[in-house]
């Protein structure tokens, strides 16, 4: 096992990797040898972390500070802020930020007064939050809602999994 000051986890998901992870991480790892850092920030890939609709997403640990939106300019700032032990408020994801405000919001509304609702009136609920169909797809896609048949051949439905409703507390 190798011991550093801080481990960094970069998603490189379909959905991040379209919104430039990769870029990132390659910034990441040459700022990070660059500056001689390789023993003290261990830079790594790793799957989804279930927001790649706000990626691209770092993971720091042991800080337990998530890092979304990155993008390859944002990298020196982060590793300054690695360096010296603090954290890059304007990039860090907490449960009271926008981004995860809208969501919680969203499920919330998602789930009245039910967890499944025809896939038509959730579309048009996501649609009045500015979300779009790649988004619902990219919910469904990582688990947050489920796609189904409509009872006796009815119009599809779509459900709000209990991944999304622990998640978001709805």
């Amino acid at each position: 096992m190798y011991w550093a000051d801080h481990h960094v986890l970069a998603c490189t998901a379909s959905h991040c990797a379209q919104r430039g992870a990769n870029d990132v991480i390659m910034k990441l790892r040459r700022e990070v040898m660059k500056r001689g850092l390789g023993h003290r920030l261990f830079v790594n890939t790793c799957g989804s972390i279930d927001l790649c609709d706000i990626g691209p997403n770092l993971l720091i640990y042991p800080d337990d500070v998530i890092y979304s939106g990155v993008t390859p300019q944002d990298i020196p700032e982060i590793v300054d802020a690695l360096e010296r032990g603090e954290i890059v408020e304007r990039l860090r994801l907490t449960p009271d930020t926008p981004a995860e405000a809208a969501r919680r919001a969203f499920y919330a509304a998602a789930v009245e007064p039910g967890p499944s609702r025809p896939a038509a009136e959730f579309e048009a609920l996501a649609a009045t939050m500015d979300l779009d169909a790649a988004w619902i797809a990219e919910q469904q896609r990582r688990g947050f809602i489920a796609r189904k048949p409509g009872p006796d051949g009815g119009p599809e439905t779509i459900a709000v999994t209990t991944k999304a409703r622990d998640r978001y507390g709805v």
